[in-house]
Formats: structure tokens, sequence, C-alpha cells
């Protein structure tokens, strides 16, 4: 599987080492290169897609940067804009579409002959798509120049780190980056490695660990009631948010060490008092994105409370139709929106009438909203539709057999209901290290920056807290390796 820990950790050393013994100005072509080389590891054929992605923006771009005026440049913009969507549609959703029509006319009884289409969903397709469809539109509103030297913009679009999951940089912020000559300097390498280190920790030893019992539970959902349906969220919560930041911080510290800075995407999202805040601090880089170009062209919340209602609905709506061809991540973007709306307006010390007690009133929003975030999953991990009515109908029904379990001490309905099909160490293990992650985090928004706190403390504990964090990454690193999870979106 493309960028699993061993061969990231076998291949980012030698680009490094190559890169800085090469003068400077073969370090384009060689980075182009090896991102090249490191997509095709998936799928040689994927190579053709993204060089095609390419091609069109950066023709597109040199074209509209001719004309002054918008009207001028939009017929280039809409060549940009139907190519990439056109590739998006066609390989992430036409079989999905075309699975719908055939079930709408079969309900009519009606002969549909279209076929689905044998393919399969290029790597990390969603991302390089959105990142090059920015600097098409940034180039037609006028807000970056468009980028004459081919090489730099391929690479723009392919650099290796945050190719396949991000974050979504801008161009007017990696390009120039790209262009700059830096060094190798004991400040980048050494925070870039603690950053990756922190990334593979959570890859590996919470998401990696958390998701067999997820699969234990999509696997048999009528064995698993109430609690465990619970649990099974919350943990589900954690595996994601591990898996995706955790990728997220091994991109941004691998392009540390190279001298590029690339844009923090998460911000602690667990610790938010809202729905809505949870999504600022969540996937920052596509949040943005859809800000951007999708919110603020419809109209933000300029035009009356209407529209803004219809404009954050429109933007879940999508938002869940981005991460997968799916029914279950159609509802699940539309009850986002839904509820962001509504509790905007109610407010949840308003719907606990905590007015006046600040610390209850800031614990009770934030579980609140970790907790229907959490739920609002059981319509993201099953495996479809069905799944996800049976876990909701689970979820809110049927608590006496997990009491019966612990009453008459049954140790396999105690295992399926409290310990997610396995046995209790499993568990213990991943709250142990989930625990770990939130104290490291208190202190991070206490301090801004866990690394600045960790820097206080004497070189001797510093030095064993790392050698402790290489070793857990390494023992679990031989059980469990799940591909990353945004990899198929």
């Amino acid at each position: 599987m493309l960028f699993n820990s061993i061969e990231f950790l076998l291949f980012f050393p030698f680009v490094v080492g190559m890169l800085f013994l090469l003068p400077f100005k073969f370090r384009w072509a060689f980075l182009l290169l090896a991102s090249y080389f490191f997509y095709g590891l998936a799928n040689g054929w994927f190579l053709l897609l993204i060089v095609f992605s390419t091609l069109i923006d950066y023709l597109v771009a040199l074209k509209m940067s001719k004309f002054n005026e918008k009207k001028d440049r939009k017929p280039y913009l809409y060549v940009s804009l139907f190519s990439n969507l056109g590739l998006l549609v066609l390989f992430k959703y036409f079989n999905f579409f075309i699975s719908s029509f055939t079930h709408l006319f079969e309900l009519l009884h009606l002969e549909y002959a279209i076929p689905a289409l044998e393919i399969i969903l290029p790597v990390g397709i969603s991302f390089y798509t959105f990142q090059t469809l920015a600097y098409s539109i940034d180039v037609y509103r006028g807000n970056t120049k468009a980028e004459s030297h081919f090489g730099v913009f391929a690479l723009y679009v392919t650099y290796f780190p945050q190719l396949v999951a991000g974050p979504i940089e801008r161009s007017q912020s990696l390009i120039p980056q790209l262009k700059k000559k830096t060094n190798l300097s004991y400040e980048n390498v050494t925070g870039g490695l603690k950053l990756m280190a922190w990334g593979f920790f959570k890859k590996v030893v919470i998401a990696d660990q958390i998701a067999p019992l997820i699969q234990n539970v999509t696997n048999s959902p009528n064995e698993f009631y109430a609690l465990s349906v619970l649990l099974c969220s919350v943990l589900f919560s954690y595996q994601i948010y591990c898996d995706f930041s955790g990728y997220s911080d091994i991109a941004i510290g691998a392009a540390q060490i190279m001298g590029v800075k690339l844009m923090v995407n998460f911000r602690r999202p667990f610790a938010s008092k809202s729905l809505g805040e949870l999504w600022g601090r969540w996937h920052i880089s596509l949040n943005n994105w859809f800000k951007d170009y999708l919110y603020v062209p419809l109209g933000g919340n300029r035009h009356g409370k209407f529209k803004l209602y219809r404009n954050v609905f429109i933007v879940f709506l999508i938002s869940g139709l981005w991460h997968g061809a799916s029914y279950n991540f159609i509802i699940w973007g539309m009850l986002h929106g839904i509820f962001v709306l509504i509790l905007s307006k109610s407010g949840i010390s308003n719907l606990f009438h905590l007015q006046g007690f600040s610390l209850l009133k800031t614990t009770a929003q934030k579980v609140f909203t970790f907790l229907l975030f959490s739920v609002l999953f059981i319509f993201f991990y099953p495996k479809n539709i069905q799944q996800s009515i049976q876990l909701m109908s689970n979820l809110f029904s049927d608590w006496l057999p997990w009491f019966e379990a612990v009453r008459m001490n049954e140790e396999n309905m105690r295992s399926t209901l409290l310990y997610l099909g396995t046995d209790i160490f499993k568990p213990l293990i991943i709250v142990f290290f989930i625990v770990m992650l939130e104290v490291v985090q208190y202190y991070q928004g206490k301090y801004g920056s866990f690394r600045e706190y960790w820097s206080r403390k004497p070189l001797f504990i510093r030095w064993f807290g790392y050698v402790q964090l290489v070793i857990i990454i390494v023992l679990f690193s031989f059980d469990n390796a799940v591909p990353f999870y945004y990899f198929k979106f």
C-alpha cells in the first residue's frame, strides 16, 4: 500500500539525502521525479491522470494571464472546471449515479441499460483536484500570477509529502517555497522529526489499534447494542482523527525537514464547544477551500438569514459528497449542516440552562459537541446505509443486554457489548494511549506548542521520552497495519 510506515521510512531519507547533495538548480526536477515515483507506487496508470490535470491547469492559467478582464478569462476557467470535475465525477461518482438511476428505474418498472464502469478510484484524486482548481480560480480572480515554469507547477501539484491526503495547499503559499533555496538546518530537521514521530504515534499506536474493533462492529452490526454502539462511535472519532491528523503531522514534518512549511490541518478539534467550532478546527485546509470557493461565491452571509442557512447546508452537503459516492456520506454531511444551524441558534448553554456556571457550561459544551460528532459518524464508518440505520436503531434501544451481561458476568456478552468483540486488554491499552494523547494536547493548548513545554524539561528526560516514543511505535508497527483512512477519498 502506498505510503505505509515501512515504505515511507525507506523512501524519505533517500529523498532528503539526495535533495541536499544536488545543486539547487536540479532540486525541483529531482523532487518532481521522486513525487511521481512515490505516487506511481500505488498504480502507474494514475500518473496519466495527474499529468493530464497538471497540464490542463498550467495551460489554462497561462492563457488567462494574457487577459485583464475576467469575462475574457472565464472560458478558460470553464475548461479547468470541466476537466478537473469531469475526471472526479467519472472516477469517483459515475458508478454511484448509475446505481442510483438503476434502482429508481427498477422501482418504476422501466429498463435502464447504461452499465457501470470497471474502474478503480485513483489515490488522492479529491485532494490534488481541489488543489489545482484553487490555482485556476485564483488566477482567474487575479489573486495569484500564473506560474510560467511547468516543472515547478507540476511539483506544486504532486509534492509528495501532502499529495495523497493533504493539506490542500494554495499556490501563493507553496510555489514560492518550492522556488526558494533552502539548506538543511538543525531546527528544521529536529522539529520535523519530532512532528513525524508524533504523527506515526497517532497513526500506528492509536488509529491502527482501534480499526479492528470498528471492523468487528461493522461485520456484525446486529450483535452490538446501545452502549457498545456509542463506544464504537467514540472510538471511531479517535481513529479517524489520529489517522488523518497523524498523516498531516507526518506530511508537515517531512516538508519542514526539506525547508517547506505546510499549513496546520488540525487544531485540537475535540476541545471545541460547538459543532461549528469543531469544523473550524478539523481538516482546516478543506474547510477553507469550501469557504473561499463555494460558500463565499454562493453569497456567504451577505444576503439574509435564509440564504445564509442555505449556503451552510449546501457546503456541508457537498462536503459529505466529497468524502465519497455513498448515501451514507450524503446523509452524514446533511446532518452536520442541520445540527450546525440548529445549535448555532439555540446554543448548548441555553439547552442545559447553564448560564452563570462557566466551568460546568464549558465542560457540557465540549462533551455534548464531541458525543454529537461521534454519533453522527454512524452514517460514516458503516459499509452501507442499511448498517447505519441498524446501528442507529440499536443505539437508541436495547440497553438491557449490557446491564444483564454485567449482572450475569457472561464473558462472551461482555466481550461483545463492552470490549467490541475482543478481550478487555486491547481497549484498556487504547484508552491509555488516548489519555496520553489528550494530555499532550492539553499542554499544546496551554502553551501553544507541546514542543515549547517539552523543551523546558531536562535533556535526559526529553531524550528518554523520545526513545520511549520510538520504541512504542516500533512495537505496535508489527500489528494491524492499516492503510491511511483518507486514501479512499
